[in-house]
C-alpha cells in the first residue's frame, strides 16, 4: 500500500470545542481527549459557535467528538450552519456539561442532542435536561485528570480573579502554583478542580457574565458532584479529600468508559 492509500484509508476525527480560548478548562481540555484517540488516526481541532468556520461545512468525519469536557454555551445550538456540518456526520460523541440554565431553550437543546450517539454529561445536575436517557452518562468532571493529588506547600491563600484568563503560561505551571496555597478562592471553575486537589480550605464565586441575576451554577453543579451537597458562594469551606479521591476514582473509571466509545465508533 503506498503512503496516499494509507493517508486515505486513516480513520478521521474531528474534536469540535472552545479550544481557542483562553479559559484553563478549554486549554487543557483537548489534550485529554487527543490522548483518547487511537494512533493510526487524522484529528482536526475545530471550534463550536460563535468560532465555528463556515470553511468546515461539508467536511465529513468517521466520528465527530463535541466539547472536551467544558460547559456548552446555549448560543452555540443556534448556529445553523454548524447544525448542517453536525447533520451530515457519521457519529457524534459528546463530552460537555451545561451552565446558565434559566437561558436554555429546551426544544432546541433536545433537537440538538437527537444528533449524538452518546454524551457523557460532566454533572448530574445537569441529567435532567436530556429527554433521551438511554444516551447520556455521568461521567464527572474529566478535566480532574489533569490536575495531580498533591499537598500545598504555602500557608496562606490564593485569589483566582477572572483575569486569570491573560495567564498564558502553560496549563500544568498555573496548577503548580494553585496547588501550592492552602486556601484557594476562584471565580473560575477548573482553577477551583485544581485547588481541591491540594488543599485545606477553598471559596467559590459564581460566574456571573450574563448579568447578576442569572446564575451559572457550573460551581454549585461541580460541588454537588464532589461533596453531594449544596454550597453557599462567597463561604470558606474545609475539603473533605476522602471525597475528593472518591470522586477521582469515579472519573478515572469514566475516562477509560469514554476511550472505549470512540473505539467502537472507528
Amino acid at each position: 500500500m503506498n503512503t496516499e492509500n494509507i493517508k486515505n484509508s486513516r480513520k478521521k476525527i474531528a474534536i469540535i470545542s472552545y479550544g481557542n480560548c483562553a479559559n484553563l478548562g478549554d486549554r487543557i481540555g483537548q489534550s485529554i481527549l487527543l490522548g483518547m484517540i487511537p494512533y493510526d488516526c487524522s484529528v482536526d481541532f475545530l471550534y463550536l459557535p460563535p468560532f465555528w468556520n463556515k470553511k468546515n461545512d461539508n467536511y465529513i468525519y468517521d466520528l465527530v467528538i463535541i466539547g472536551t469536557g467544558h460547559s456548552v454555551f446555549y448560543k452555540t445550538l443556534n448556529d445553523i450552519s454548524f447544525t448542517k456540518f453536525l447533520d451530515n456526520q457519521n457519529n457524534i460523541i459528546g463530552v460537555f456539561g451545561l451552565q446558565y440554565h434559566d437561558l436554555l431553550d429546551k426544544n432546541v437543546f433536545n433537537n440538538f442532542t437527537k444528533k449524538f450517539a452518546h454524551i457523557f454529561v460532566r454533572n448530574k445536575k445537569d441529567l435532567v435536561f436530556f429527554n433521551d436517557k438511554n444516551i447520556i452518562s455521568h461521567s464527572g468532571d474529566i478535566l480532574t485528570s489533569y490536575f495531580p493529588l498533591t499537598n500545598w506547600t504555602i500557608d496562606s491563600k490564593i485569589n483566582i480573579k477572572p483575569s486569570i484568563i491573560d495567564n498564558l503560561q502553560d496549563g500544568l505551571s498555573i496548577v503548580k502554583k494553585i496547588q501550592s496555597y492552602r486556601v484557594v478562592e476562584s471565580t473560575r471553575l477548573h482553577p477551583l478542580l485544581a485547588g481541591l486537589q491540594s488543599c485545606d480550605e477553598f471559596i467559590f464565586h459564581e460566574q456571573t457574565e450574563m448579568g447578576n441575576n442569572i446564575k451559572s451554577n457550573k460551581f454549585s453543579n461541580m460541588l454537588y458532584d464532589i461533596f453531594n451537597k449544596d454550597f453557599k458562594p462567597g463561604v470558606q469551606y474545609k475539603v473533605d479529600k476522602d471525597l475528593v479521591l472518591k470522586y477521582r476514582k469515579f472519573v478515572f473509571d469514566n475516562l477509560l468508559i469514554i476511550q472505549d466509545k470512540i473505539k467502537e465508533f472507528l
